[in-house]
Parts: structure tokens; C-alpha cells; sequence
């Protein structure tokens, strides 16, 4: 059964058709992630699912009370709450529901009560329960903890919040309220790579119908069983995730292409023929070629799926380094009391891809900041080898002149560069025609980062330090970027939140996390199999890497015993927790059964029974989350004071 479908879809804007007799349909469980480039019309057919915006004909059909949750790039946010009150407004029905639990209790317990505000108590208590009224709370936090926002930032108003927590915030609630129709445009921008694995496991189990608009191919790959391609107007539905769907394009992409090349070979030949008998004893069999000619040319073979957006990167560097590119000696740096890593050692090697990643606010990007020279470390250095030329890719888009076209910030950057030639190579970055006479401040996002990597190009460094290079690029973009990089026979050091560029690249990753820079070699396989490592329990735990310095065994002892006090309390909770909820769905269809109400008392004793049951079990839960967050070398201090 279809959540939502989609007939004859048409949407325009002026001459421009952005959608052409979009047909579709979503329905329970399916995942599909809508692709296309940059401008292709995929926001816009979100805002007609999500009744913003009127189509100009055809229909949209949504199932029969079915709710729609749709996350914008932009969200809108209640100012008047925290962000704790924020997450649990999500829960507006069930709000309403406790109240009047509550309301009704009160009148029982006055003695108020009758066999038919017991039966009505009764069957809002069961409706109540299986909705999971009881354990909103609790949902909330957890979401709100899996999205990146811990309690410090619970009690804050709305309006203090940063932009990526605003759209972190309002994706709690969208998934808090569950819809059955959830839209998600962008949904992993301001995550950091915990939260987005967070997102991927919470997506992954989505019951209702899904479509997101996402660049992030990984997260695509991971969540996605449908791939719904808009391209030229129409959309093109392919099964399976992003890998099944790259593979799947590239086939049909060869099979027109090819049957294109045999149609415009017969055509040839046809051609051939009629131009050589048109006159003479073949004139009829000539005729006849040319009817079939001309019949070719009225119905062309169906064409391919388009090519990558307007995008070439071509990165050659000037000359080659030394062997040795880089040396790092007893690195430090910190920020007030916030230490982000030091001291730290490292050498890196000509053709290197350097992979830097670590959780916001870590120091990646101070990290590349210190490579380049544009700030000093507090201590140590780091000395750059024979013949290298470095090229920097900031990620706030820095280096351009705003108040310059984008021809002119070509011809500044490359003062031997005539005009022709600059305009030549700026269409090998999507800028043709009058687009290069555009204000560089008038750019969007997307053209501002083809335009830096033109200049990057430009540049022709042998080393080049990328933060956050594919942001603002469409999927094709990113791609055609990515196969520049894989070509590039310089050294990379490359910050990015792009898993699949991460995994593609990199032969070396450096983590940032807990004040360290912890050195992986082989690239992003391993850095996985690392982290996975490190997020074990203590008794799976491999031995600490190389570099790393070994506790105390004191310390280590009383840090181990921390822990067994931990998991067996944990264990102890997790037991009581679990017999309490089998009870109180016990109480549950206890209240719900109608013949119970035909005793006033055993009905009311029914309900303190319940009610002592969730209050025991909501202390439980706070006891848990206290302790699953008070981290061990904490516990072990205070455990001698219980």
C-alpha cells in the first residue's frame, strides 16, 4: 500500500520546466534517496510532497490520515522553549493524553469516579502505554544525545542555539514525532561522523515511507534501498543503494550510448547509399533506404541518462617534491584549557593521501591552518621538504575577490593568462557565456567552490591541503572532483566529512580525538576497524597503539574494577527495568479489561499499582543514564564514598 504517489507531475518556472510528468510511488518501509544535480528540481519536488508548493498539473496522493515530517535546509523552531522543551513538543499528543491521565486520576482518587470514567481511564491508559508515553522522555534525550546535542545544551533557549544545531534540533523533533511520510533534505550537513552514524542506524529501522536528498553517497549507500534519479525533468527509479545505483547508470549510460553509435552508423550507410543510386537503375531500392532514413531520424534511439555536471577538475602540479614532503616534531596546541592535540610526531612521504578526521571542534582545521603557515602551533613546528608548493582549499571559501567577476578573479590570479584562455578554462568548471561577467559576492555556494578550484588548478602546487573540498557540490561534482584527486600525483591532506571520498583516497588517516593525533596507516578500512576497537568494552580492548602511554597498573586496576562495578550495577538496573516494563504491560491490559471496572476499588488499586510501577521505573532510568554517563575514571574516585 503507497504512503504517497505522484501522477503527471509538472512544475515550471518561466520557460524553464523543472519537472515533467513526474510519476511515483512510496510505499511502508521503502527508502529511497532522490539524486540529481545541482538545480535539477529535487527540493522542489519535496516542497510539492510536502503540500508547500502547488504543482502546475498532475496530482499528489497521500494515504488517508497519513502525516508528513519534512526537514529543510532552513528550519523553523518554536523561540519561546529550550531545547529539552523543544525535543519533548514533538510529543504533542501524548502531552495531551498524560494530561488528561492525570486530570482523570485525580478525580478517582477523590472518589469521583464512576464504572464509566474507570472504563474511559482504563482504555486511555492502554492507548497511552502502547504509544510509549511513558518513555518519551527518555527517547528524547537518547535522540537528542545520538544527534550531537549533550545536556549542557538542554536548558538553552531555541534562539541561542548555532545554525547546525538548529537543524540538528529540528531533526530530533521530525523523528521524535514519527511520520509516516518523512522528507529530509540534507540531513547529514552539520553532523559529525558519530552522528551521522547514529542517523544511518536510526533510518535504517524507519517503518513509514522515506525520501532524503543527500550528497553524502556513504550515508546513501547505507540507508537507501531505492535510488530515484531526477534528471531533465523526469525521474528514473532504480533499486537498490547508491553503489547498486552508480553501476546500474553506467550500464544503461553504455547501452545508449552504444545503440547510439549503431543508429548513427546505419544512418551513414544509408545516407550513403541513397546519395551514390539516387538516379538510375537503384532509384527505387534508393527511395526506399531514404523513407527508412528519415524514419531514423524521427524517432532517435532513447537517450542515456545525462553526463556529470559542467565540472573538470585537472590538477598538475608545477614539479615534484623531495621524498620527503613533511615532518611534524613535538606538535602542540591548545586553546585556553582545551588541549587539541600535542605533543605529536609524524613524517609524511611524496604521493601520500592524508586522511584528518575526528569529531567538530577536534582542530582539523587549525591543524591544516598550522600546515599552511597561517597560524603557530604552541609548541614544536613543522618543516615542509625540498620543491614543495603548497595549494590551500579553505572551507570557508576564502580567496576570492567579491567585488571582481569571475573572469577577473581568473585574470588576477594569472596575470600571463589571457582573457580567451581564462574564459576556456572556466567552461571546464561550468562557467560559459555571460555567467563570467558575475560578481564573485553573487555566487551561490556551489559555483564559489568550482570557481576556488579552478584557481586551485591554477595554482599547480605538488601539495595541496583540502578542507572540506565537496562542500556545496551536487553528487556529479563530487565525483568529478574525486577522480581529479585520484589522479593527482602530488601529496593530499584532506579534511572532509565525504566518507566516500575518505575511503576512496586516503592511504593514511590521522585521528583527532582526546587531545591526540593517532597516526593509522592504510588508510580508511583501518581507521574503522580502529575506531570499532577503541569502542569496545575494556576486556575486548586491543593493547594500546603505538605511541600511546600505558597507565599506571594501579590506576589501571582500580579503573578496570570501576568498570565491573559499573556493568554489574548496569546489569542490576537493566533487570529491575526490564521486570517493571513486563508489569506494567501486565497493569496495562489489566486496565484495559472491562470487567475490572465493575469494582470501584480493585479498579483504583489497579491504577496506584501502575502509577508506582512507572514512577519506580522513570527513577530507574535516571539512575541508568547517570551511570552509563558518568565516565570511569570519575567513578572510580567517588565509588569509595557510596
Amino acid at each position: 500500500m503507497s504512503v504517497v504517489s505522484t501522477e503527471g507531475l509538472e512544475k515550471s518556472y518561466g520557460a524553464h520546466a523543472v519537472l515533467t510528468d513526474v510519476t511515483l510511488q512510496l510505499a511502508w518501509g521503502d527508502r529511497a534517496a532522490l539524486v540529481g544535480a545541482n538545480g535539477a528540481g529535487k527540493t522542489t519536488l519535496l516542497e510539492i510532497l510536502a503540500g508547500r508548493l502547488s504543482p502546475d498539473s498532475g496530482r499528489v496522493a497521500l494515504a488517508r490520515g497519513a502525516r508528513v515530517g519534512y526537514l529543510t535546509q532552513d528550519p523553523e523552531l518554536p523561540s519561546g522553549l529550550s531545547v529539552h522543551e523543544a525535543a519533548l513538543e514533538a510529543f504533542t499528543e501524548l502531552g495531551a493524553m498524560e494530561a488528561e491521565l492525570a486530570r482523570l486520576g485525580e478525580r478517582l482518587e477523590a472518589g469521583e469516579g464512576d464504572a464509566e470514567l474507570l472504563v474511559t481511564y482504563g482504555e486511555l491508559q492502554t492507548r497511552f502505554e502502547h504509544a510509549g508515553g511513558w518513555d518519551r522522555t527518555h527517547v528524547a534525550e537518547a535522540t537528542l544525545q545520538g544527534l550531537g546535542l549533550p545536556p549542557a545544551l538542554w536548558e538553552v533557549p531555541v534562539p541561542k542555539l548555532s545554525g547546525g544545531q538548529r537543524v540538528r534540533l529540528s531533526l530530533c523533533r521530525l523523528l521524535l514525532s514519527a511520520p509516516d511520510l518523512l522528507l529530509c533534505d540534507e540531513p547529514t550537513n552539520h553532523l559529525d561522523e558519530d552522528g551521522v552514524r547514529w542517523l544511518e542506524a536510526r533510518l535504517a529501522r524507519w517503518q513509514g515511507a522515506l525520501l532524503l536528498v543527500s550528497h553524502d553517497r556513504l550515508f546513501l549507500d547505507r540507508v537507501a534501498t531505492r535510488i530515484l534519479e531526477l534528471d531533465t525533468g523526469r525521474v528514473e527509479s532504480y533499486a537498490g543503494n547508491y553503489t547498486d545505483y552508480a553501476r546500474q547508470r553506467a550500464e544503461r549510460q553504455s547501452r545508449a550510448e552504444g545503440e547510439r553509435a549503431r543508429v548513427l552508423a546505419e544512418a551513414q550507410k544509408l545516407q550513403a547509399f541513397v546519395d551514390r543510386y539516387r538516379a538510375g537503375n537503384l532509384s527505387r531500392q534508393a527511395k526506399s533506404r531514404q523513407h527508412r532514413l528519415d524514419r531514423l531520424r524521427e524517432a532517435p534511439p532513447p537517450a542515456g541518462p545525462s553526463g556529470p555536471a559542467n565540472l573538470h577538475v585537472h590538477l598538475e602540479p608545477r614539479g615534484a617534491t623531495g621524498r620527503e614532503v613533511l615532518a611534524v616534531e613535538d606538535l602542540c596546541k591548545s586553546y585556553g584549557s582545551l588541549r587539541l592535540f600535542g605533543p605529536w610526531e609524524a613524517t609524511v612521504r611524496r604521493g601520500e593521501r592524508v586522511g584528518i578526521v575526528g569529531g567538530n571542534g577536534v582542530g582539523k582545521t587549525t591543524l591544516l591552518r598550522i600546515l599552511a603557515g597561517e597560524e603557530t602551533p604552541d609548541a614544536g613546528g613543522v618543516w615542509w621538504g625540498h620543491g614543495v608548493e603548497v595549494s590551500w582549499l579553505r572551507q570557508d571559501m576564502a580567496g576570492l575577490d567579491d567585488a571582481a567577476t569571475v573572469l577577473e578573479n581568473v585574470l588576477e590570479a594569472q596575470d600571463e593568462m589571457g582573457a580567451g584562455e581564462a574564459r576556456a578554462t572556466l567552461a571546464r568548471y561550468g562557467f560559459r557565456g555571460d555567467t563570467v561577467f558575475r560578481r564573485a559576492g553573487e555566487l551561490s555556494g556551489g559555483e564559489r567552490n568550482r570557481l576556488l578550484l579552478c584557481l586551485l588548478a591554477l595554482e599547480r602546487g605538488n601539495v595541496l591541503l583540502c578542507d572540506e573540498p565537496t562542500n556545496h557540490l551536487d553528487i556529479p561534482g563530487r565525483e568529478a572532483l574525486e577522480e581529479a584527486l585520484s589522479a593527482f600525483p602530488g601529496t593530499l591532506f584532506l579534511v572532509s566529512h565525504d566518507r566516500y571520498l575518505l575511503a576512496r583516497l586516503c592511504t593514511r588517516i590521522w585521528w583527532l580525538h582526546d587531545g591526540t593525533v593517532e597516526d593509522i596507516p592504510l588508510g580508511w578500512e583501518a581507521y574503522q576497524l580502529r575506531r570499532a576497537e577503541s569502542e569496545a568494552p575494556p576486556e575486548q580492548a586491543a593493547p594500546p597503539g603505538r605511541g600511546r602511554e600505558e597507565k599506571p597498573r594501579g590506576q589501571e586496576r582500580a579503573r578496570q574494577q570501576s568498570e565491573r562495578r559499573r556493568a554489574v550495577r548496569q546489569s542490576e538496573l537493566e533487570e529491575r527495568i526490564a521486570e517493571l516494563e513486563e508489569r506494567l504491560g501486565e497493569l496495562g491490559k489489566k486496565l484495559g479489561e472491562g470487567g475490572l471496572y465493575r469494582d470501584g476499588a480493585d479498579a483504583a488499586a489497579a491504577v496506584r499499582a501502575y502509577q508506582a510501577a512507572k514512577d519506580e521505573l522513570d527513577g530507574l532510568y535516571v539512575d541508568w543514564e547517570r551511570i552509563a554517563a558518568t565516565p570511569p575514571e570519575q567513578d572510580s574516585t567517588t565509588a569509595g564514598r557510596s
